[in-house]
């Protein structure tokens, strides 16, 4: 007789609610030290050693290596929630945080077993970063794998403290033709970084540009990303572990907004913690705090930062609630979740914007914290994935009854 113990699945449920609350304890730990440091970040232009030691102690750059590899993966709220978190802090921190995850998460999801044992099992932790659009793939198909004879990839984040990266390329037949989009797993030993990344915000992501000539890539090590898209992954020895049965773009879009979402609150409470002394110039209104203005601006900048976060939670918690059905998103939900990720990133910068604005002209000095939060989430409001109205074509394409024009969905 088989018999199903039903605190089994209680169970699991606390200890995941455990294992996010340690987690968002800690990421807010970091906090004071992050803010600190923040100085020396942009100066660096990537994260200090001692950052990533403070959050490798911490599990934050390991949020989605598999169990079988030693890991503790968590849901996409709990990944929602310390990315955010961190965003209050430093976006540097945050988006590397995000990015790092979320790439890892791809290189577990997307290849095949064997490919999962030399990421997971090497000597050092398995660090995976990547760009999914090269600049430019000149690819061959040899014996057992493909030849990059050239290649160019732009905005690698986190590829300073990579172990791998994972990499888009067109995937062509014996005679050269293209019958795919891919992407392959390189070690970081095969790159040369171009230190490229000279940028007005988010200035310690270390996005540099990476380059490979003649770099030989085994079959093993390079998987359809068209195929990936449609929920087909080649992670069957996962198949026990719900966040890698998550729907592949809506993963890869959504975490772009969570150091967004960081950003938001923090130009709310920095913006509260230096009203007290400010007034507005040329007016009657000593203390601003006073101001009807001020009160509508806070008014208004507080409800899209909490929309945003609605959105987001909203969309996290059915990515997660597919995962563990089984069942693959289907094609109109994935797109309604590209479509709300542009929508929340719009909210967050319109939010930043309206604060940043509203605290006067020492948002031109370089050394008002407001002014590096207003020129990060002006950077996170421009990557290509999370633009608004390239999603809100996409997805008005879709309920006009045309093909969505893209196929990222």
């Amino acid at each position: 007789m088989n018999a199903i113990d039903p605190a089994a699945p209680a169970v699991a449920v606390d200890a995941a609610l455990d294992r996010s609350a340690t987690l968002l304890a800690y990421a807010r730990s970091l906090i004071p030290t992050l803010k600190a440091r923040a100085p020396e970040t942009v100066k660096l232009g990537r994260l200090p050693a001692e950052t990533i030691a403070d959050l490798e102690a911490g599990g934050l750059l390991s949020m989605t290596t598999p169990r079988r590899y030693g890991g503790q993966p968590v849901s996409v709220r709990t990944f929602l929630n310390v990315v955010a978190e961190l965003g209050r802090a430093d976006a540097s921190v945050a988006w590397v945080v995000a990015l790092t995850n979320v790439t890892t998460w791809g290189a577990a999801t997307l290849f095949n077993e064997k490919t999962g044992d030399a990421i997971f099992r090497g000597a050092k932790p398995a660090r995976v970063t990547g760009v999914l659009s090269p600049r430019k793939a000149v690819v061959r198909k040899v014996e057992g794998g493909y030849l990059i004879e050239e290649g160019l990839w732009g905005f690698n984040s986190g590829v300073y403290h990579a172990t791998w990266d994972m990499l888009g390329i067109p995937i062509v037949d014996a005679s050269g033709k293209v019958i795919d989009q891919g992407v392959a797993m390189i070690p970081t030993a095969e790159l040369k970084i171009l230190d490229d990344w000279n940028v007005i915000g988010i200035c310690g992501s270390g996005s540099s540009s990476v380059a490979v000539n003649n770099v030989f890539v085994p079959e093993d090590r390079v998987t359809s990303l068209s195929r990936a898209i449609e929920g087909d992954y080649a992670s069957t020895h996962l198949a026990d572990e719900p966040l890698f049965r998550t729907a592949c773009m809506p993963m890869l879009a959504i975490i772009l907004v969570f150091p967004a979402l960081g950003l938001g609150v923090a130009a709310l409470e920095t913006f509260l913690d230096t009203l007290p002394r400010r007034g507005i110039q040329y007016s009657w209104y000593a203390k601003q705090s006073e101001a009807p203005i001020t009160h509508l601006q806070v008014g208004e900048a507080s409800a899209k930062i909490e929309a945003a976060r609605a959105i987001l939670e909203r969309h996290a918690d059915a990515m997660d609630a597919s995962a563990a059905s089984g069942v693959y998103m289907d094609f109109l939900d994935r797109a309604r979740i590209r479509r709300d990720v542009g929508y929340a990133e719009k909210l967050i910068w319109e939010a930043v914007d309206l604060l940043a604005s509203a605290s006067g002209g020492s948002l031109a000095s370089v050394n008002n914290p407001m002014t590096r939060i207003w020129q990060d989430a002006r950077i996170a409001s421009l990557h290509g994935v999370v633009s608004p109205n390239t999603n809100f074509e996409t997805y008005g394409r879709i309920l006009c009854g045309l093909t969505p024009g893209t196929p990222f969905i």
